[in-house]
């Protein structure tokens, strides 16, 4: 906070919330990465040769919001969105585990239509939020 008031030349009121806001926020930034330092990462090949698809998933996601948004100002049709379940296998709490949850969450949250929110270890699903419900899918 010293550094900011010294860079802002100024102890106003305004100016010393401020400080204290960036001063927090450094600290909270500080922590999260101290903490994030002990997490060990174990890729494996296998998981990372199904990236290929993603660049597609996001151009046929991106179609399938915009032709939804486009039903909606049009005809005032609202899609069917929602919360779906999706299989998959959580495993334990050893790195590769953690690993590749991470990356199945990320890969399913790139795509503009699907938000992973979170997986469900004890079931063996991910809880996922569409805007759109796909075609064709089990739902």
């Amino acid at each position: 906070m010293g550094l900011w008031v010294a860079v802002d030349d100024n102890i106003g009121l305004a100016e010393l919330g401020g400080g204290a806001g960036a001063a927090a926020l450094a600290a909270l930034l500080t922590e999260t990465a101290l903490h994030q330092g002990g997490t060990r990462i174990a890729v494996r090949a296998r998981w990372l040769a199904a990236a290929w698809r993603l660049p597609g998933q996001v151009l046929g996601d991106t179609v399938l919001v915009f032709r939804a948004l486009g039903r909606q100002l049009i005809r005032g049709e609202t899609p069917d969105s929602g919360f779906r379940e999706r299989p998959v296998r959580a495993g334990g709490d050893s790195s590769a585990d953690v690993t590749r949850r991470v990356l199945l969450v990320g890969a399913n949250s790139l795509a503009p239509n699907t938000v992973v929110l979170g997986i469900d270890e004890e079931r063996d699903v991910m809880i996922v939020h569409q805007l759109v419900a796909e075609e064709g899918r089990a739902q």
